[in-house]
């Protein structure tokens, strides 16, 4: 049996473990890849939403509370036997889907405010007028 076929969904059910499952062997990504990758989408997708910046707190939180209600759904499921219903792979999961998030959350502030600090300086500077030569005064 192949791991496909392992893979049926209850019938008349939505199967997240399923779906979760048929979308790493579709696209040959790693569990972990897969959380990378979901927690950079989440978090674009919650700053569009929200109409605030990624580095805000709130699409930070939303990422965050998916995680967890995905994870707490694979600490809580039965259908299928995987070995993600323990907290040391729950965890594992939580931080490879933050950890870009947070990265973005902790430092991009920073950036960019060091970019606007940039931006003004070069425009004063380009609005003075340059000093005279002290040989042709």
């Amino acid at each position: 049996m192949t791991a496909a076929e392992h893979l049926t969904p209850n019938a008349g059910s939505w199967d997240w473990i399923y779906y979760k499952s048929w979308l790493s062997l579709a696209s040959g990504l790693s569990d972990d890849v897969l959380h990378l990758f979901a927690g950079m989408a989440l978090l674009v997708l919650f700053a569009l939403v929200l109409r605030r910046a990624p580095w805000h707190w709130l699409p930070w939180l939303g990422v965050l509370v998916l995680e967890s209600a995905n994870e707490t759904y694979d600490l809580t499921q039965t259908s299928y036997v995987t070995g993600e219903g323990n907290f040391p792979a729950a965890w594992h999961d939580v931080w490879m889907t933050m950890l870009w998030p947070t990265v973005i959350l902790l430092t991009f502030r920073r950036l960019a405010r060091r970019a606007e600090a940039a931006q003004r300086t070069e425009a004063a500077d380009a609005a003075t007028p340059a000093a005279a030569p002290a040989d042709l005064i």
